[in-house]
């Protein structure tokens, strides 16, 4: 599955990076939404065929599905925050987690890419730090 609208997630305060990145022409990605590069180092959704690094998740929303590759910038932040990921429990804490799509993750890596490990585990949910 991948997002259909911008993603607020809660985030550990005063741990954050940020990079800009050019957005892939034809591509669309939703705020608060896991984010790769392609070789070039172009912007796409995490799960996209060209990605061959996951580098965070988008700051906000770059809509850049009728422009070309670089009409629009997007803010990618690598931080802690927390994620979806059913089934994880405290035993998986430092593990690996791979997007299969800008909004979906797991911990079984298959031919997926690495977006982070397992931060921690508390009664909020999953805390993902990327890598």
């Amino acid at each position: 599955m991948a997002a259909t609208d911008d993603i607020r997630s809660k985030k550990k305060p005063g741990l954050g990076r940020r990079y800009g990145y050019p957005v892939l022409g034809g591509q669309k990605i939703y705020g608060g939404a896991a984010v790769g590069i392609t070789a070039n180092k172009e912007a796409v959704p995490a799960g996209h065929a060209s990605a061959v690094k996951l580098m965070g998740f988008a700051e906000e929303r770059a809509d850049n599905s009728g422009g070309a590759t670089g009409d629009l910038f997007v803010t990618v932040e690598k931080d802690v925050r927390l994620i979806p990921l059913a089934g994880a429990a405290v035993s998986n804490i430092g593990a690996t987690v791979y997007a299969s799509a800008d909004d979906t993750f797991t911990l079984t890596a298959g031919s997926l890419l690495a977006l982070g490990t397992i931060d921690a585990i508390d009664a909020d949910g999953v805390w993902l730090a990327t890598l």
